[in-house]
């Protein structure tokens, strides 16, 4: 018994180390060294693309409303008019990504990186943003109704009222 126990706490831990690991390439800059371990995601409603790679994907009007995207690499992507309202997308990068007239309502996004991101007229309506980097990110005429804004780093963004907020402004823009 004591074995098996031992045996369970090691599998533990090393799923636990596993996953700090892919968390970590989550918001890495060095792109170039990280492997796409999910060559099965496609773009499409309801899609598993948790920690796939598509950096600069030119996804725009794409519908993906209710997919499974955490840790997903979407730097610099064209996501315009794309519908990934109620999708998971919790620990993903969307750094420099242009998500303009985007729908994410409802979208889980805790911890994600929204850095320089363009969110104008996005509907981010019920979105959860909870520790999420919005620094830089452009949020002008976005819908923000019900948003959870909790300990969102929001400093230099462009608030939907066109105001920059100071550099340090968390879960509200100063």
């Amino acid at each position: 018994m004591k074995s098996l126990l031992q045996s369970s706490m090691i599998a533990g831990s090393v799923l636990f180390v596993g996953s700090l690991i892919s968390n970590a390439h989550a918001w890495t800059d060095d792109i170039d060294s990280i492997d796409d371990v999910n060559k099965a995601c496609k773009f499409e409603p309801n899609a598993q693309c948790t920690s796939a790679v598509r950096v600069g994907a030119n996804l725009a009007g794409v519908d993906m409303n209710g997919a499974s995207m955490t840790t997903m690499r979407l730097d610099k992507a064209n996501l315009q008019r794309a519908n990934l309202s109620y999708s998971t997308l919790d620990m993903s990068n969307f750094k420099g990504a242009d998500m303009m007239l985007s729908n994410l309502e409802g979208a889980h996004m805790h911890a994600v990186n929204l850095q320089d991101t363009n969110l104008m007229l996005a509907n981010m309506k019920k979105v959860n943003l909870l520790d999420a980097d919005l620094r830089g990110a452009n949020l002008r005429g976005a819908n923000l109704q019900g948003a959870i804004l909790i300990q969102a780093k929001l400093g230099n963004a462009t608030w939907v009222d066109g105001r920059i907020c100071a550099e340090e402004s968390v879960g509200e823009c100063l």
